[in-house]
C-alpha cells in the first residue's frame, strides 16, 4: 500500500494566555494550542487510488525531542474527521476524539479507511512553571501511516 501523511498548519501557543496576574501566582495548569493543523491520509500515487480505492490505515504518532524538560507533557486529539477526497459520504475514521498523551515510542492515535483530507487536530500543553527558567523548548512531532486497523 503506498499511502502518504501530509500535515498543514502548526500547533502554535497562545504566549498572551501566559501573563501572570499577581506575584506568587504561577502559569496556568495547561493551554490548548490557537488553531488545530490538519492531517490528510492520501495515496502516493494515482496507480494505487485506482487499485486500492478502500484500503484501511492506522495512524502512529510520537515526538522526538531537541530540547524537552520531562515535566512538559504535550497531548493531541482529533476534532473533527475531515473529507473523503473522493467527496462520496462521510469519512471512515475512528478513534482519537479524546486528548492522549504524546510520548517518545510511537502509540496508535486514530484509523480510517480511503483518502481522507484535512483531519482537524489539536495539542495541548501541560506540566509547564516559573520554576523552569526562561528557555526554548523545542520537540517534533512525527505521524506514520500503517497499513490495515
Amino acid at each position: 500500500q503506498q499511502l502518504v501523511v501530509e500535515i498543514e498548519g502548526d500547533g502554535t501557543f497562545n504566549t498572551a494566555m501566559l501573563s501572570i496576574a499577581e506575584a506568587g501566582d504561577d502559569f496556568p495548569s495547561d493551554i490548548e494550542a490557537e488553531n488545530p493543523f490538519y492531517v490528510s491520509v492520501l495515496h502516493a500515487d494515482s496507480w494505487d487510488e485506482k487499485v486500492n480505492p478502500s484500503d484501511r490505515w492506522n495512524i502512529k504518532i510520537y515526538k522526538s525531542d531537541s530540547n524537552w524538560d520531562t515535566k512538559l507533557q504535550l497531548e493531541t486529539k482529533r476534532t473533527g474527521n475531515g473529507y473523503n477526497r473522493n467527496g462520496l459520504g462521510s469519512p471512515n475514521i475512528h478513534e482519537g476524539e479524546i486528548y492522549q498523551k504524546i510520548t517518545n515510542t510511537p502509540v496508535h492515535f486514530f484509523r480510517g479507511r480511503s483518502e481522507i483530507e484535512d483531519i482537524p487536530v489539536m495539542l495541548k500543553l501541560s506540566g509547564f512553571s516559573l520554576s523552569m527558567g526562561a528557555e526554548t523548548f523545542d520537540t517534533n512531532i512525527i505521524f506514520t501511516v500503517y497499513e490495515g486497523w
